[in-house]
């Protein structure tokens, strides 16, 4: 803070707050909702249909943040804009050092495998207790089909 001042701690904040916004939008709206798909329209057990949720909303989570944190890691990392100074400026010196897919999306395997674990359990956690916290709103949510 003493050399490079106070903005210096929110260095990639729009980045941060793009990647978590399409982050918990595919953990938290399309892995169950194509769970939910799956089981209405195929048949598929619920736990198969929230692995192909899970891995499908991680694909699309994947794809979408991993760039944005890259370019915000980026960002962090040189808080003297030596080299990275805005967010357009900082993916396009990484595409143009690295290429596209090497300086963006270096990883993304990884990641993926990692995210869509975490949208399974995080799911699987969210509908065993739901009912047990919220008992009401289910009710209601009966009522309303």
């Amino acid at each position: 803070v003493q050399e490079y001042g106070a903005s210096s701690l929110s260095r990639g904040a729009t980045m941060t707050m793009g990647r978590e916004a399409m982050f918990t939008m595919s953990m938290l709206g399309v892995t169950p909702l194509i769970q939910q798909k799956l089981v209405d329209s195929s048949g598929w057990e619920r736990n198969t249909a929230l692995a192909a949720g899970s891995l499908s909303g991680a694909l699309l989570a994947g794809v979408i943040t991993h760039p944005m944190d890259t370019i915000k890691s980026c960002m962090q990392g040189d808080l003297g804009r030596a080299k990275y100074d805005g967010i357009v400026q900082t993916g396009k010196a990484i595409a143009a050092e690295h290429g596209v897919v090497q300086g963006l999306f270096k990883g993304l395997f990884y990641r993926i495998a990692l995210i869509s674990t975490t949208f399974f359990l995080v799911n699987t956690f969210k509908q065993r207790t739901v009912p047990l916290l919220f008992p009401h709103a289910l009710k209601e949510a009966d009522k309303a089909r």
